[in-house]
């Protein structure tokens, strides 16, 4: 997982070439830059954050281009960034990428080095871009064309946003703050910036939308076969997600996920278990942290350890415990007093920019403390001991309630109802939620994953689920329970992070609403 930040200006001469280098636990403000532009360097903390094992500023006088990149390092060998492909092809990546290649070349940034050094003069970046396999965002400058592409996942799984200014600069960003006049790039699309005509575009795509399946099983006929299949494809997923970490960082290192107690994530985290269990690690046990968040919320009374998801992660934990006794699974139990909320609550409004609303205040905290990972354990006897979340990659249930029919509201819709509501969720969900969450999970130095938002879970999902096992999540409770054994979790009910883990409506100003824009003050 990277830090991505990039700027042309076709009327500034940068002061020279010049590649610097700053080592792990470097503190960089918003003066290490030679660029004159301020935006820049207003944006270089933010993406120094998402990647503390390296950063580097690039500046190459002869493309008037900036490049500031960081690096959290996940696989081997260990590969800085911005890379400089046969002074032909500049390239940053961020995330992670799955296709069976990868292993040759140890990982995703060389591949794509690799990719774009093997094209031919006739040959597309656009087509390498396409041919990727993964959650991702990238920028790529040829030099033959000069022009720049950059671009997200077709998912979206990876933040990134940009800005063309008035006087023609470019700016590409992972997470920008608070500064205006950038826009989210939409998943999927590759823009192409060509800097002699001075002009973007945003025509191409990695892939045609996704489409619900309208067609029924009243009958449940083909109930069993269609969740076994579905039990085989999230398994898949997760297992690529896992093993595509250097084995150094599990053994040394946990997997965490974000745990609210509920069906799609206890999901993930008994697949996890499963996969663990298969491979066998020179660490011994291996270990899984189940992150969840409480809040202390002043305008219900609530203390973190009252808490809906608070309860539920604790029976969930203990029944996923009692499945997996070979595996050291830690539920990390992470307290947010209000004073605490108060103290974040400014910087995750500035990370999850340009998000303005309560609703997405209330998620975006909830993620930002759970990734945080400072916490408690709970110990046998009862007494609790402070502890802090190891683990640098965390998994995430997100995109099951798009794919399932998780949300209350579509509990009465009629079928051709359901099916035009999750193809509307499925599509968007890069600019309802990705965007957001990784900005504030990213800023704490970790990397997460979307098993459910795998490309062939969602191909899947889409074209092989009759959509009338779709109505509150019967595939998936099917999954838990016949594969999973996870019984007493299936039948759980839908609780959204804001409201099992009370971070919305924190204060006694009840008339706020979730699409209210937030006073910043």
């Amino acid at each position: 997982m990277c830090g991505i930040l990039l700027h042309y200006c076709s009327n500034n001469d940068l002061l020279e070439n010049d590649l610097i280098e700053f080592p792990e636990g470097t503190e960089l403000g918003p003066t290490t830059c030679v660029n004159e532009s301020s935006i820049f360097n207003k944006i270089i903390p933010y993406i120094a954050a998402r990647g503390p094992n390296y950063s580097s500023l690039r500046t190459v006088r002869a493309y008037r281009t900036s490049w500031f990149s960081s690096v959290l390092s996940l696989r081997e060998p260990f590969t800085k960034q911005s890379i400089n492909v046969d002074d032909r092809y500049y390239l940053q990546f961020n995330g992670e990428l799955y296709n069976k290649e990868v292993s040759h070349w140890g990982n995703d940034s060389l591949y794509i080095a690799s990719l774009l050094k093997d094209l031919e003069d006739d040959g597309s970046v656009i087509d390498v871009i396409k041919s990727l396999e993964g959650e991702y965002a990238y920028t790529v400058y040829d030099v033959k064309s000069a022009k720049f592409y950059f671009g997200r996942d077709p998912i979206g799984r990876r933040s990134l946003s940009y800005s063309v200014t008035a006087n023609n600069e470019l700016y590409v960003a992972s997470v920008t703050g608070a500064v205006e006049c950038f826009h989210d790039c939409i998943g999927g699309t590759v823009y192409e910036y060509d800097t002699q005509t001075k002009s973007l575009h945003d025509n191409q795509r990695l892939r045609p939308p996704y489409e619900v399946t309208p067609k029924l099983d009243m009958e449940f006929v083909s109930l069993s076969i269609v969740s076994k299949n579905l039990y085989s494809v999230l398994r898949e997923s997760v297992k690529k997600r896992i093993e595509s970490i250097h084995p150094a960082h599990i053994e040394n290192s946990p997997i965490a996920v974000l745990f609210s107690g509920g069906i799609d994530c206890s999901v993930i985290a008994a697949l996890v278990c499963e996969v663990l269990q298969e491979n066998s690690y020179k660490c011994g046990k291996p270990t899984i942290e189940l992150l969840n968040v409480s809040f202390e919320n002043p305008r219900t009374g609530l203390l973190p350890s009252d808490t809906p998801d608070r309860k539920l992660s604790i029976n969930s934990a203990r029944i996923i415990q009692k499945l997996y006794p070979e595996i050291d699974i830690k539920l990390v139990e992470i307290d947010v007093p209000y004073e605490e909320y108060l103290k974040f609550r400014p910087s995750v409004i500035d990370l999850m920019y340009s998000k303005q609303t309560e609703m997405d205040l209330s998620i975006a905290i909830a993620f930002f403390f759970a990734s945080r990972g400072k916490g408690f354990l709970t110990l046998p006897h009862g007494e609790r001991k402070p502890y802090q979340r190891h683990g640098i990659v965390l998994l995430s249930g997100l995109g099951a309630d798009e794919l399932y029919g998780g949300y209350h509201k579509f509990a009465n819709k009629a079928p051709h109802e359901l099916v035009e509501e999750l193809t509307k969720q499925i599509n968007n969900i890069y600019e309802r939620n990705l965007n957001r969450d990784d900005k504030v999970i990213a800023h704490n130095g970790v990397e997460v994953r979307y098993p459910f938002l795998d490309e062939y879970v969602i191909k899947f999902s889409t074209v092989e689920i009759p959509i009338n096992y779709k109505v509150n999540k019967l595939i998936l409770r099917k999954v838990a329970s016949q594969y999973l054994k996870l019984d007493g979790i299936s039948e759980e009910p839908k609780r959204a992070i804001q409201f099992g883990a009370k971070s919305a409506k924190m204060t006694k100003d009840s008339n706020k609403h979730g699409t209210d824009l937030l006073n910043r003050n």
